[in-house]
């Protein structure tokens, strides 16, 4: 017995079929951002987004054990880790709506990279995210699923590194030195404009070359003791 054929489009048995099944495939054209271009690498080292960083070998070294990147945005540090570090799965956490789109665009290339399309939170609990780009504006919702610290640990292995850039919530997960964490190489983007605690202290970790200080934002490095 023969298979049947596989079908890429419901079957048409008259015009109104005909006319409904243009349509949509109209509206799938439509929903194709006519920017998503813009994301590729090529374009984006033309454009001088892909510049080197101070913090570039973190992200091009190879890495012993699985790699997260928490606030991936649009995924050129994911894309720089998942091509680094081939045999290593790199997961991508990402909960703004607009930006999981251009990263799932950039990153699909790479049979290594998991995008976790939720936020890394301490609790778990339900977060409010957004569909705008803006990210210095407050999120415009709606709720999504997040996953606490735990659970990310217990589900994908404790990261060999893991960089945060989670727009303030960096302070909620480490308010407390995460032991669940120890052993990893951190690389913690501080939004000290976010809030007025102060950047904590780590006894297990030592902070290595401060990479940037704009006054709003600190970057820093953190290595094992």
């Amino acid at each position: 017995m023969k298979n049947s054929p596989r079908l890429n489009a419901p079957p048409t048995s008259g015009f109104k079929d005909y006319l409904i099944l243009k349509l949509m495939k109209l509206s799938f054209l439509l929903r194709e951002h006519p920017l998503r271009f813009l994301y590729s690498d090529s374009i984006l080292r033309l454009l001088g987004s892909n510049q080197n960083t101070r913090e570039s070998f973190l992200f091009t070294q190879k890495w012993p054990g699985p790699i997260w990147d928490v606030g991936a945005s649009v995924g050129k540090f994911t894309a720089m880790l998942a091509e680094a570090n081939p045999e290593r799965t790199v997961y991508a956490f990402e909960p703004n709506l607009n930006s999981l789109y251009y990263l799932g665009h950039r990153t699909s290339r790479f049979p290594n990279v998991v995008i976790v399309p939720c936020a890394l939170t301490v609790d778990g609990k339900p977060f409010k995210t957004s569909h705008s780009a803006d990210f210095f504006e407050q999120p415009t919702g709606p709720m999504a699923h997040s996953i606490s610290l735990a659970e990310a640990i217990a589900k994908f292995g404790r990261p060999s590194f893991a960089k945060f850039d989670i727009e303030g919530g960096e302070y909620s997960i480490f308010a407390e030195e995460p032991e669940s964490l120890l052993g990893s190489h951190l690389l913690i983007e501080w939004h000290k404009y976010k809030t007025e605690a102060p950047i904590p202290r780590f006894k297990h970790w030592e902070s290595c070359e401060l990479f940037v200080e704009t006054g709003a934002i600190t970057t820093t490095h953190y290595r094992p003791r």
